[in-house]
């Protein structure tokens, strides 16, 4: 399937504004061709999918009689792949996390101001599944971790099951080019169900944000935080392309608002991070480390090196009047950028802190940045047993 060509699209909507604003939208996009089927209601649009077997679906889920998740329930039961963004009108976390549950694709907030994200999310469903499609590693992994779901349901209780699916159904899916920068990531999971996530979306025409979350401790409740994580940054994200963001959108302020979050749950959780915004305009790196560790890693002209904040943060979630700090950095022509939760010191042979990080740094200069060449010298396979969840992001320019 090739993006973009004579796609369907069905939209399922009680709402005709939105229906003929999407439709409109769509079918006037460039270098595209969207044939867009709308349907007013959900007993509508099973019929419209029943007859037209489109490419994507979009379904508000906040039509009356609960009948949005019904029809999705209908759509997952006939076609569990079937690439599907929610609309929604109520900013309600169980409604995302049960349609998450369910194996939606994206879900967005409506009113829907920015028809750019819309397209945006709709690329990014259809080549999650022209990359599911085409691609046998990547169906043999899922394959293989429903295999190894399967093998632990005498060891995870429903809960805990329900958190790992979230989990992986919310990673992006590796390799993306985004603006000028190219971005992969891997994540191992340890028995237990933990906190690593990573996560990089773009938020103009120049700028990506990305970050890397640990959460501490094991179990249903580590993992529900990262959904949490997710969720809030893709509010503020939101809040910030409507042009309804409080201030400047910035690092330092999202992991500011992340703590107040994060200690109002009275979850006794708290996470480390390292957020940054990659700008390809000026080859700029705006980042903030809250408690995180190991730091941030540049590659460069044949050398790897940490990179040292001026100032240091607490951890999102431990205190009250923690403060946190936006620093910039200048990056080279040709760079890499490397992320790691703290699970990599673990996996790490050395007897010392030190000896574990020098051999961070010796194998990406090494393997001179190649996030391929780097996890294979890492020893980071999928099939590899871990004591903790192991994280790494990459980001380099194009």
């Amino acid at each position: 399937m090739k993006n973009g060509d004579n796609i369907v699209i069905l939209v399922i909507d009680d709402d005709a504004v939105v229906r003929e604003s999407i439709a409109s939208y769509l079918s006037n996009l460039p270098n595209h061709k969207y044939c867009v089927l709308l349907a007013g209601s959900g007993d509508e649009g099973i019929d419209a999918f029943h007859s037209s077997c489109p490419n994507l679906v979009l379904c508000d889920i906040n039509m009356p009689d609960h009948k949005g998740f019904a029809t999705l329930d209908t759509i997952f039961s006939q076609n569990p792949s079937q690439p599907i963004i929610i609309l929604s009108d109520v900013g309600n976390t169980e409604d995302v996390i049960r349609a998450m549950r369910l194996g939606v694709s994206d879900y967005l907030f409506k009113p829907l101001e920015d028809m750019e994200m819309l397209g945006i999310s709709i690329e990014n469903a259809l080549n999650r599944a022209r990359l599911i499609e085409e691609n046998t590693r990547y169906r043999k992994n899922l394959e293989e971790i429903n295999r190894e779901l399967e093998e632990r349901v005498e060891v995870f209780q429903s809960d805990q099951q329900a958190g790992r699916h979230v989990q992986m159904r919310m990673l992006p899916i590796p390799p993306q080019d985004i603006n000028n920068f190219h971005f992969d990531h891997r994540v191992i999971p340890s028995l237990y169900l933990s906190g690593d996530s990573v996560d990089y979306k773009p938020i103009s025409k120049n700028k990506v944000l990305f970050y890397i979350g640990d959460v501490s401790g094991h179990g249903s409740s580590s993992a529900f935080v990262t959904v949490l994580l997710r969720f809030r940054i893709a509010q503020m994200l939101r809040e910030h392309i409507q042009g309804r963001f409080r201030t400047e959108f910035s690092p330092a302020y999202i992991l500011t608002l992340l703590n107040k979050d994060m200690l109002d749950t009275g979850l006794d959780k708290h996470i480390t991070a390292c957020m940054g915004i990659l700008d390809d305009s000026n080859n700029m790196l705006l980042y903030s480390v809250a408690g995180h560790h190991p730091l941030p890693i540049l590659y460069s002209e044949g050398s790897a090196r940490f990179i040292e904040p001026k100032k240091s943060s607490f951890p999102i979630g431990l205190m009250e009047d923690a403060e946190y700090f936006n620093e910039t950095l200048e990056l080279p022509e040709d760079f890499a950028l490397f992320l790691f939760s703290d699970g990599i010191l673990e996996h790490l042979p050395g007897t010392s802190m030190q000896s574990k990080e020098d051999r961070l740094l010796e194998v990406i200069a090494s393997c001179k940045g190649d996030f391929k060449e780097v996890k294979t010298g890492l020893n980071l396979h999928r099939d590899i047993k871990v004591p903790d969840d192991i994280a790494v992001l990459s980001a380099t320019g194009l």
